[in-house]
C-alpha cells in the first residue's frame, strides 16, 4: 500500500546522479541506472491496471557505447545502493537459457500482489556491464524467453529439452546492460529487431568520455549513500496500484492516442517493433519517476511529462548507436564475405565454411563469428549449396536469394 513515511532525498534520481559523479560514468547511463534501480526496487508488488491487465514498471535498457563511457561503472554504481537495499540475487554471469531457468525456479521469493495478497513469485534481476553477460549464447528462444518474463504473466510454463517442464510462478524479470555496436550488431540477429526483446527494451546511447581528476574523489559521499538505501528500502515494502492524475492521462491522451507519440522515431528496425510499444515504456517510465519522488503511488502529470521528456529524448540519440552499428567491423565484415561469395560463384565455384571462418578468424571470437554466419543464413542473404554435407563448419556457400538486392 502507499505509504506516508517522509523520503530522505526529494527525489532518488537527482540524488543517485550526484552519488555517482565519482565512478565517472556518463551522465545518460547514470540517469538510466537511477530509473532502472527505482523500479526495480518495486519488484511487482505495484503497477497499473491498463487495458484489463496489470502492468508493473520493471524495464529492460541497454546502455550503448564504445569503451570508456561508464557502462561498468554504472552498473557498479547502482549495484553499490541496490544490493544493500534490497538483497536482490542477481542472475549469475554468462548463464544459459535453461540455466536461467533453473536459476528462476531457485530464485522464488515471497512477494505482495499489487491488492495485498500474498504470492510466490521467481524473480530474473539482471545488470551487466556487457550484452554476454545475459545473452551468451545466439539463441533466438532465449530472447523469447525475456519477451515472455517482461510481461506481468501469472504463470510461465515450458516444456524443456528433455521433456521436462519449466513452471515459473508470477514470473518477474528487470535487465540493464552494457553493450558495444560491433557487438549489439553482431549479437542481435536482424529478424530479432521484430521478434519482441528488441521492442521492449530501450537503448541509452552515451559516448562522452567522462575525465575527471582521480583526486577529486577519494570516496563516494556515505551520508547520501544511505540515503539512498534508505528510500529504497521503503520502495522495497510499497504495495499497491498506482492511481493517475487528470493532468497525466489528458497528458497522454494528447501525445499518444490523439497525435501518435511524437516525434516517431523513423529507423527501419525501431519501426519493426518498437515504436508500436512506445506507450507501454512511457507508462512504465511514469510509474518510476513517481516512484523516484515519493511513495504515494500517484502518477502526477509531472511524471507524466518526466516520462515523455526521457523518452523521446533516448530515442533522439538512437540515431547515434545505428550509424556506429553501420561503421563497425561488424558489417564491414558482412560486406567482405558477400564479395568474397560472389566472386566464387562468378567463377562457378562456392565457399566452403572453413574458408570463410579462416577469413572472419582475425576479427572475431568463434561465438561471433557463428552468430555472423548464422545472420546471414537466415536473412537469406547467403545460401547453403545444395548437396553438400549439412553441419556447422562442414557446409558450403553460395549467394542467396536476397544477396542480389545487396549493393
Amino acid at each position: 500500500m502507499a505509504s506516508s513515511s517522509e523520503r530522505r532525498c526529494p527525489d532518488l534520481i537527482t540524488a543517485f546522479k550526484e552519488y555517482a559523479i565519482p565512478f565517472n560514468a556518463g551522465s545518460a547511463f547514470v540517469e538510466t541506472g537511477a530509473l532502472w534501480m527505482t523500479s526495480t526496487a518495486a519488484t511487482r508488488q505495484v503497477g497499473s491496471k491498463l487495458r484489463g491487465q496489470l502492468t508493473t514498471p520493471n524495464l529492460y535498457f541497454m546502455l550503448v557505447s564504445g569503451p570508456g563511457a561508464g557502462k561498468s561503472q554504472t552498473v557498479k554504481a547502482v549495484k553499490s545502493v541496490l544490493l544493500p537495499a534490497t538483497g536482490f540475487s542477481f542472475v549469475p554471469q554468462s548463464v544459459t537459457r535453461a540455466g536461467l531457468q533453473d536459476y528462476m525456479q531457485e530464485n522464488l521469493k515471497t512477494r505482495r500482489a499489487p491488492d495485498g495478497a500474498l504470492l510466490p513469485s521467481n524473480e530474473c534481476i539482471a545488470l551487466s556491464d556487457e550484452i554476454q553477460g545475459i545473452l551468451p549464447e545466439h539463441d533466438i528462444g532465449h530472447l523469447t524467453f525475456y519477451n515472455e518474463l517482461y510481461d506481468t504473466l501469472s504463470t510461465y510454463q515450458a516444456v524443456t529439452r528433455s521433456n521436462g517442464t519449466v513452471r515459473l510462478e508470477s514470473p518477474y524479470c528487470s535487465i540493464i546492460t552494457g553493450v558495444q555496436p560491433a557487438f549489439l550488431a553482431m549479437t542481435i540477429p536482424e529478424q530479432a529487431w521484430g521478434m519482441g526483446f528488441m521492442s521492449r527494451t530501450i537503448m541509452i546511447f552515451d559516448q562522452a568520455k567522462v575525465r575527471t581528476s582521480a583526486f577529486d574523489y577519494e570516496d563516494v559521499d556515505h551520508k547520501l549513500k544511505a540515503d539512498i538505501i534508505a528510500d529504497l528500502k521503503q520502495i522495497r515494502t510499497l504495495y499497491g496500484y498506482f492511481k493517475w492524475e487528470k493532468g497525466a492521462k489528458a497528458l497522454y491522451e494528447e501525445w499518444w492516442v490523439k497525435n501518435g507519440g511524437p516525434p516517431v522515431p523513423q529507423n527501419k528496425r525501431l519501426a519493426m517493433g518498437y515504436n508500436a510499444r512506445r506507450d507501454l515504456h512511457f507508462f512504465k517510465l511514469a510509474m518510476a519517476f513517481s516512484l523516484s519522488r515519493g511513495n504515494d503511488l500517484l502518477v502526477t502529470i509531472n511524471d507524466a511529462s518526466r516520462a515523455v521528456e526521457y523518452l523521446v529524448r533516448s530515442e533522439d540519440r538512437m540515431r547515434h548507436i545505428f550509424n556506429e552499428m553501420a561503421s563497425t567491423g561488424a558489417v564491414a565484415a558482412y560486406g567482405d564475405v558477400i564479395d568474397a561469395v560472389r566472386i566464387r560463384a562468378a567463377d562457378g565455384g562456392h565457399m566452403p565454411e572453413a574458408d570463410l571462418i579462416h577469413m572472419l578468424m582475425d576479427r572475431f571470437q568463434p561465438t561471433q563469428i557463428n552468430a555472423l554466419i548464422d545472420n546471414l543464413l537466415s536473412s537469406q542473404v547467403l545460401g547453403i549449396k545444395p548437396g553438400t554435407i549439412v553441419g556447422a563448419g562442414l557446409r558450403s556457400f553460395v549467394p542467396g536469394l536476397k544477396m542480389g538486392s545487396i549493393l
